[in-house]
């Protein structure tokens, strides 16, 4: 991942939430968060399909489990920055938001070298023009939002998520997934088997959006 340098304050850093639609592909991300057991569970099944993910990272859970960032991107897949403490980021202040997403931002710079290509806000699917400037102020070009919720943060059944996913996701779709519910590990493999099927093949954030 290339380094990225803070923009002007004053700029913006517009949202996006989904690639291309003229082009068969999306992207499965995923909130990095939770047991790392399960995240690395997940990552296997990805592998093990061939395909890569993008984890938008929140910056304490790379401090508690720094092994992770090496595990993610030494595979193939992409980190991104989902702020500091995961905070409903609609209720923060200008500074407090620029706060949150710089030090998540210093976190993947000390396990990586570099604060990374994406960021996500935490607790809300669509940025504000707040989270918007501390995102361009903190470094980053773009906000990633996303077009397709799998559900899998509340916890459903299996087939609930299996359903989300498969019904929403289309060409250039950005899927939200996360890694530290057991859910996402029991409905991933069908979502992988069953997408080539719909024309469609899993890439990186950077692949669907450049």
């Amino acid at each position: 991942m290339s380094s990225t340098t803070p923009h002007p304050v004053g700029t913006s850093a517009p949202e996006v939430a989904h690639g291309d639609r003229s082009r068969p592909v999306l992207a499965l991300t995923f909130h990095g968060n939770g047991d790392p057991a399960l995240a690395e569970q997940l990552l296997r099944l990805l592998e093990g399909r061939h395909a890569r993910g993008t984890v938008l990272a929140v910056g304490t859970w790379l401090a508690k489990n720094p092994s992770m960032a090496a595990r993610i991107t030494d595979a193939g897949h992409e980190l991104g920055n989902h702020t500091q403490h995961h905070l409903p980021m609609r209720g923060l202040t200008a500074t407090h938001a620029y706060t949150e997403i710089s030090a998540c931002a210093e976190e993947l710079r000390a396990r990586t070298g570099s604060i990374g290509t994406w960021f996500r806000a935490s607790g809300t699917q669509r940025t504000t023009p707040t989270i918007r400037a501390a995102a361009a102020r903190a470094g980053y070009a773009r906000c990633v939002s996303y077009d397709v919720d799998g559900l899998d943060w509340q916890d459903p059944p299996t087939a609930t998520v299996v359903r989300a996913v498969l019904s929403g996701a289309k060409n250039g779709s950005i899927v939200s997934l996360h890694l530290g519910h057991p859910v996402t590990i029991k409905a991933l493999p069908a979502i992988l088997d069953r997408l080539p099927s719909r024309g469609l093949r899993p890439v990186t954030l950077t692949e669907l959006l450049s």
